[in-house]
């Protein structure tokens, strides 16, 4: 069996797995058996039994949902970009949807369905302004696309100072956004997920589709186009897809960050850059590793729970030193610039 194919088999079977442990642990082992049946039946009889089925259900699928989409969409951005740094948190996609959201919501009392519809106008403005201050940076002249990041950078905490902003200045609706706006996998989200899950599923179906031409896109611009495949529209709507995926998933439960960053980096060293491969990796991977962080921010600190968001940016800003050291500061990379 080739290495992609373990890998793949591999987190196909760890997924579930990483579904059971983050529905079952805290529970005592002796009630199991009862909440199993509760969750076979969706019938809640016991405190027990309330708490797996109305928090732990939808905490998981949140979190499935999150990590899965972010991840492919981290994948993709990378991928069409050609920057191993891209990802919906580095290019300006998830502070511009969560900027939009709460703003149109604070000063316009948008209601959870246009709520969505915010977000997923700041993430396309997201990126878009990033797109902008890299050209003004001199992105041609860069061909490392460090300029790129950079403008990623301050996109993000432009857009972030003003959420803050927005936020201070109405006391009154400020506790509504302080948990979501830091990136917060919590139960009460559910409608939210309820709301918004076809347009991450329809931004995962895009991506599938248009698998193969993206991957000839990754082998040249002119084999690509010899093969028949138009690459400026094949780019575009797989970039817009991948926006649009990621700006759904900060509507749910705020900017879950780095996660689109982190599972690509993990995923390609055993299944390569072939998206027709790759996707499926990102998508188990992703929830898998959005599941352990939820965990983790349940867990860790018991009785107290930490946002996930605050668990995958710790985990992601060490991942991200890592890879700029690795791409940007190491000779290799020096002298290939």
């Amino acid at each position: 069996m080739s290495r992609r194919s373990l890998f793949l088999w591999s987190a196909s079977l760890v997924l579930p797995v990483m579904l059971c442990a983050h529905l079952f642990i805290g529970f005592a082992p002796t009630s199991l058996p009862e909440l199993t049946n509760a969750l076979l039946h969706f019938e809640a009889e016991t405190y027990e039994q309330a708490v797996l089925l109305y928090q732990r259900v939808p905490r998981s699928l949140i979190a499935v949902y999150v990590g899965g989409v972010a991840a492919a969409s981290g994948f993709v951005l990378q991928s069409l970009i050609r920057n191993p740094l891209a990802s919906p948190s580095t290019m300006g996609v998830n502070s511009g949807a969560a900027l939009f959201l709460v703003a149109g919501t604070l000063v316009f009392d948008l209601g959870t369905a246009l709520q969505g519809v915010a977000a997923l106008g700041g993430a396309v403005f997201g990126f878009l302004a990033c797109i902008a201050v890299a050209r003004i940076a001199g992105r041609r002249n860069d061909p490392r696309g460090l300029s790129l990041i950079l403008a990623g950078a301050l996109v993000s905490m432009l857009f972030t100072g003003v959420t803050n902003a927005f936020l201070l200045a109405d006391p009154a609706r400020r506790v509504d956004f302080l948990s979501w706006v830091t990136g917060n996998i919590n139960h009460a989200y559910i409608d939210r997920l309820e709301v918004f899950w076809w347009i991450g599923v329809l931004s995962v179906a895009v991506f599938l589709v248009l698998a193969r031409p993206m991957t000839l896109i990754l082998l040249g611009s002119e084999k690509a186009a010899s093969a028949g495949v138009n690459v400026s529209l094949v780019s575009w709507i797989a970039l817009l897809a991948a926006i649009l995926g990621s700006g759904s998933a900060v509507a749910v439960c705020g900017p879950i960050g780095f996660v689109g960053l982190i599972v690509p980096h993990i995923v390609r060293p055993f299944v390569g850059s072939n998206l027709v491969f790759a996707l499926p990796a990102c998508l188990t991977t992703g929830a898998v590793v959005c599941l352990l962080a939820d965990l983790a921010a349940r867990e860790a600190l018991k009785p107290y729970v930490l946002n996930t968001g605050l668990v995958t940016d710790l985990i992601g800003g060490i991942v991200f030193v890592v890879i700029v050291k690795r791409f940007y500061l190491s000779p290799g990379s020096r002298e290939a610039a």
